[in-house]
């Protein structure tokens, strides 16, 4: 144990600290308790004060003035007695980076620093600082060639580390093991060459009879085997749509705009989502490439449409069929457009339950059929569907056809034609809209409230028009028949002198004629 393991102290503390740092501990140790103790902090503490007075003295002589390389100078100080203080001081230069690589080289094969065999009285700040250096003049390199993807660098700053023999010994050996596995775990960067040569020179080999961490290793063997997966995943993206893993495939590796992928993603039912979570999370963890040449540049480009409801377009023309529906059964609107439109308005809202209802029965029925319903599918011209995707006959055509002639059974076929004209009308609007990546944040509650709020006040004053527009067309007071009490010439003979025709005003009006 030095001088400076005793007071705790750096050997480049000045004269002052000294002083204070021994001031401080001489009040803990007492002659009288532990005279040990006490004249071990009083030979620490002179010896320490002499070479913070001096210390450029022992240097010159040991250092400067005998011999030419450090080898000779070594062996004077060993002659003089200083070769304690001629490795600290060269210890002191090292940290400090004054020494070319070949005395650095010297003093590690010389001293043995960083292995088991170094003096105990180097002082130990000085041990993690030298410790600290070379750790990070090996790691630079590596990680440095990793970032710049330079497999040529890696290899060559790995063969490099045979110039620091010490990472060989305990614990340095462990700890290599344990960053370098966790630095090609965690790289963006990929290269087959690159582990298998770290997996020789660090004897990583299959089984557990190796130093590599268990976690880090099965990452790296599922990196390793990366390109044979990413294959697997994309002979599946290319094949037909029949499983849960073949349409996840198909979704995220297939060569789809993302309106066709959105477009595809509404046929997914609870398995096919979960098979997509489970490949994007391989993605995203083992192939950062793939993930960035996606939508928006993650594998989350799908984030939100698994709960999304992407039904509104049917929702639209359902209550716009019927709408234009009634408006066109209506025998006469003069007057009557309201109660029209509340009529159409009825038979909207008790649809759109009805095909919701009725969707939710057909959906998961029809995909049984997904094999059949794909191949039929092949068949039909692209033009159909606003997304060129082409549509399922069992899924979508049938639904649509049987809806359309419900339409048109029970109002007219105006009502069938709106159906198909607003379905295509939206399908034209969202089709640039669909190919564009916005990414998915949280809804606004605020967006939400304000857009049904002027929703209301748009059916208010839509309500107003229109029943401005039937009050113009209805009689008001004083107009058309009006109805007035019973005259006395209703009931008397015609006879009567007074009840003669043609009427006079007073017979008519009676009182009111003279008002």
């Amino acid at each position: 144990m030095t001088c400076w393991n005793v007071l705790g102290l750096p050997p480049d503390a000045d004269s002052r600290t000294i002083k204070r740092t021994y001031a401080a501990l001489l009040k803990k140790t007492r002659p009288d308790d532990d005279p040990e103790g006490f004249q071990r902090l009083r030979e620490a503490y002179e010896a320490a004060l002499t070479w913070s007075e001096d210390p450029q003295e022992a240097d010159e002589v040991i250092i400067e003035t005998h011999g030419e390389t450090l080898a000779e100078r070594y062996q004077a100080a060993l002659g003089n007695g200083g070769a304690l203080h001629f490795e600290i001081h060269l210890l002191l230069r090292d940290i400090e980076g004054d020494l070319n690589p070949e005395d650095t080289r010297w003093a590690f094969e010389t001293f043995n620093w960083l292995t088991a065999w170094q003096r105990l009285e180097l002082p130990a700040e000085l041990v993690e600082k030298l410790e600290r250096k070379h750790r990070a003049a090996l790691q630079q390199p590596l990680r440095e060639a990793l970032e710049h993807k330079d497999e040529a660098a890696f290899l060559a700053a790995y063969a490099a580390r045979d110039e620091h023999p010490w990472v060989n010994n305990h614990p340095h050996a462990e700890w290599f093991n344990h960053w370098l596995a966790r630095l090609l775990a965690q790289s963006h960067y990929w290269s087959s060459a690159v582990f298998e040569a770290v997996c020789a020179g660090q004897h990583w080999h299959g089984g557990a009879g190796h130093d590599c961490p268990a976690d880090e290793w099965t990452l790296l063997l599922r990196r390793q085997q990366a390109p044979i997966f990413m294959a697997r995943q994309r002979a599946l993206a290319a094949e037909a749509p029949n499983t849960p893993q073949q349409r996840a495939a198909r979704l995220l590796l297939a060569p789809l705009s993302l309106g066709q992928r959105r477009a595809f993603a509404q046929r997914f039912n609870e398995h096919d989502w979960k098979a997509c979570q489970a490949l994007s999370a391989d993605i995203y963890a083992d192939h950062v490439a793939e993930a960035e040449a996606m939508p928006g540049g993650t594998v989350y480009f799908w984030q939100g449409w698994d709960t999304a409801m992407d039904t509104w377009p049917w929702i639209v023309a359902l209550v716009l069929s019927c709408l234009v529906g009634a408006l066109a059964k209506a025998e006469t609107l003069a007057g009557n457009v309201v109660p029209t439109l509340g009529y159409g308005v009825l038979w909207a809202f008790a649809a759109v339950i009805g095909a919701g209802v009725a969707w939710q029965a057909w959906r998961p029925l029809a995909h049984q059929y997904r094999v059949l319903d794909e191949q039929l599918s092949q068949r039909l011209p692209r033009w159909l569907s606003p997304t060129h995707l082409p549509l399922l006959p069992i899924r979508d055509l049938v639904p649509g056809l049987i809806l359309a002639a419900t339409l048109g059974y029970v109002f007219s076929p105006f009502a069938s034609l709106t159906l198909v004209a607003v379905l295509a009308l939206i399908g034209v609007i969202k089709r640039p809209l669909m190919n564009s990546h916005t990414p998915w944040t949280a809804r606004n509650p605020r967006w939400a409230a304000l857009g049904m709020a002027l929703l209301v006040i748009l059916g208010i004053v839509l309500y107003a028009g229109l029943a401005l527009l039937d009050s113009q067309h209805r009689v008001t007071r004083n107009q058309g028949l009006q109805p007035w009490t019973e005259r006395l010439c209703s009931r008397m003979p015609r006879t009567d002198t007074a009840c003669q025709a043609p009427a006079t005003e007073a017979q008519w009006y009676g009182q009111e004629a003279t008002q």
